[in-house]
């Protein structure tokens, strides 16, 4: 949302909010709308710490978003149709890199191999009928320069779905208009942001279905450890 749109959006609240009070027979003094600008300016404040900082916080979950925290890198595999015309032989499974980098309302995702790299044209997160959340990228893919006479530049799509609540793996497919297609399963993650392929490759991940049944095993022992002073409370009024 731009500055100008969030002051005609406070404006018309305003204007509905004024207009109602007169309509009840109540005066508006003017000294209340002098307070116009600092209502943009603080509401401006808080969208942007929500933007960029605070809309992944455990405290606004489920109540306020349900939009999974995705950020960082993961490590995977690929396995693709791809045939090589000289041996005539697939190329098994491709270990491969997803880069995202996300703010609220905004997705950028970066695929990265040993061969090629891709960039993100338009990458969105969005949830089913059953809650189950999917991102949905569409990208630009660059082989190394060298390669590019058997592996040109090309486009494609990539869907995958979000498992777990916090997420704990992506995994789905990709397409591309080479009429080639292929599976990712992602199931390792640094939160790191990584460059390129060498530097993802030595870069250091946890089991992200690990980091996710240490939160929960951790919520487990907060809630007990809570019913158990409440019980010690209980027996001492006594």
């Amino acid at each position: 949302m731009t500055n100008i749109q969030l002051r005609v959006l406070i404006g018309l609240v305003v204007v509905i909010w004024a207009a109602a009070l007169v309509a009840q027979g109540h005066d508006v003094p003017l000294d209340y709308l002098k307070a116009f600008s600092y209502s943009v300016t603080g509401v401006s404040f808080a969208l942007v710490l929500w933007e960029r900082w605070i809309w992944p916080w455990r405290i606004f979950r489920p109540w306020l978003t349900t939009r999974p925290d995705l950020r960082g890198t993961w490590k995977g595999h690929l396995i693709s149709d791809w045939v090589d015309p000289d041996t005539k032989r697939g190329r098994g499974q491709i270990e491969g890199y997803v880069v995202i980098r996300q703010t609220y309302s905004n997705t950028d995702v970066r695929l990265l191999t040993a061969e090629s790299g891709s960039v993100s044209l338009s990458a969105t997160i969005f949830a089913d009928n059953a809650g189950i959340q999917t991102l949905a990228v569409v990208y630009r893919n660059t082989p190394r320069t060298l390669l590019r006479e058997r592996s040109p530049i090309s486009h494609g799509g990539m869907l995958l779905y979000v498992r777990g609540t916090p997420a704990h793996q992506l995994d789905g497919e990709y397409w591309t208009d080479r009429a080639t297609k292929g599976e990712i399963t992602l199931t390792f993650r640094s939160s790191k942001y990584y460059h390129d392929y060498t530097q993802a490759q030595s870069g250091r991940y946890k089991s992200a279905t690990g980091q996710r049944n240490y939160l929960v095993a951790l919520q487990g022992w907060v809630i007990p450890k809570k019913a158990l002073r409440l019980l010690g409370n209980k027996r001492a009024a006594k």
